[in-house]
């Protein structure tokens, strides 16, 4: 009889390791913030703020739980790279919705407009799929599912060959429609995925809650997966262990665990950087990306959230110094140089200067229209430089 026993708990360990995992995890807790554990890509988060609100967490996970508040810039952006077309794909994340249910909680976008929404209204969650040319091939509306103040587990999946929309709540299945929209229609795998807010509709509302293991599949999973989807949404099913730094601040009155200094994991998986030569704001806000911009510069990350900038001079610049610039590249546009003094620690002023023509060469010229420089003295500004301003922080 025992060894009866053994021979079914050997089956149902082998089962469970057959059981397809999430290709992407966002665990979204005060242990990790943005980052992605199974590949260790990053989410993009609003450009103006490294500061979160972190909330009790879904009880079985090993961490507090990132809240939006639904407020403007309260969201999380997830890139897609879009290497191929999506087939069978689903989503999956506890929410606890801060009072009654409303607003977007799940927009993805490609270039030509809407590929996937989910949100509520009136009580009812809308679920759409579009594909690249803007035309519906899918949706689905389940009433009085998300419950107030309490943690929902919510899988959708849509199936490739027949279209089919499946929606789990809590690992039950409660909705799974074959409607009369095309089938086989692959969906862009090119876009940005935006948690709690819509990106393109500004009358929608924005959604509140906590949100915690926001999962993407290529797959449609099976009961059994979905039920099993939670185990990956702890440490020790993770490739990928952040390490992560959290400075405890009062922000307006709000206590936020503000990101002090990252430490990029030594297991990157297939995430590659972009390689900033020419500076954008994603070069910034991407962990990934800023740390190759730290350690391209040999530059350390400041613990600033904010900062004031005095405009010291116009149509002049201080004169070039060994001793007191902290760095010299090639921006998207002045906003770039004053983000990266913000973020660059000992940068006490910046200048911002109008490439000339031919200044900057290779594909990513055209890209580049401002000369940064960022000095960790406030200096004297006693170079002309047409078009040029030099700013102070204070």
């Amino acid at each position: 009889m025992l060894a009866r026993a053994l021979l079914c708990v050997a089956f149902l360990a082998q089962l469970t390791d057959c059981l397809r995992p999430p290709k992407y995890v966002w665990p979204l807790g005060n242990t990790t913030v943005h980052r992605e554990v199974m590949s260790g890509r990053d989410a993009h988060l609003p450009a103006n703020d490294q500061c979160f609100v972190f909330s009790d967490g879904y009880p079985d996970f090993p961490y507090r739980a990132l809240t939006l508040t639904g407020e403007d810039g309260s969201f999380v952006d997830f890139y897609m790279r879009g290497k191929s077309d999506l087939n069978d794909l689903a989503v999956s994340m506890w929410v606890f919705p801060i009072g009654e249910p409303e607003g977007t909680i799940i927009n993805y976008m490609c270039e030509t407009g809407n590929v996937i929404k989910i949100a509520v209204l009136e009580s009812l969650l809308f679920v759409s799929f579009w594909d690249e040319y803007g035309v519906s091939v899918g949706a689905t509306a389940v009433p009085e599912l998300l419950v107030a103040d309490a943690w929902n587990h919510l899988v959708i999946s849509r199936e490739y060959e027949s279209g089919r929309i499946k929606v789990f709540h809590n690992g039950g299945l409660v909705d799974d429609i074959d409607d009369d929209f095309p089938n086989k229609i692959p969906l862009p795998g090119k876009g940005s995925m935006r948690l709690g807010s819509s990106q393109k509709d500004k009358g929608d509302t924005r959604f509140k809650g906590r949100f915690a293991c926001f999962q993407f599949y290529m797959t449609t999973p099976t009961e059994a997966e979905v039920k099993a989807s939670k185990d990956f949404c702890k440490p020790d099913k993770w490739k990928i262990i952040p390490e992560i730094t959290l400075e405890t601040r009062t922000i307006d009155g709000v206590e936020k665990g503000c990101v002090t200094d990252y430490v990029e994991p030594s297991e990157m998986g297939n995430a590659e950087p972009k390689e900033c030569e020419v500076m954008d704001m994603a070069c910034l806000v991407s962990g990934l990306n800023w740390n190759w911009v730290l350690r391209k510069n040999n530059w350390k990350a400041s613990s600033r959230d904010t900062a004031y900038f005095h405009r010291i001079a116009k149509d002049q610049i201080p004169t070039a110094s060994d001793n007191s610039i902290l760095g010299d590249f090639f921006a998207t546009d002045k906003k770039v140089c004053t983000r990266a003094c913000l973020r660059v620690k000992g940068c006490r002023a910046f200048s911002a200067t109008p490439l000339q023509p031919g200044e900057v060469e290779g594909e990513s010229a055209a890209n580049a229209t401002t000369r940064c420089a960022l000095y960790k003295k406030i200096l004297e500004a006693t170079q002309d430089k047409p078009g040029a301003v030099y700013f102070s922080l204070r």
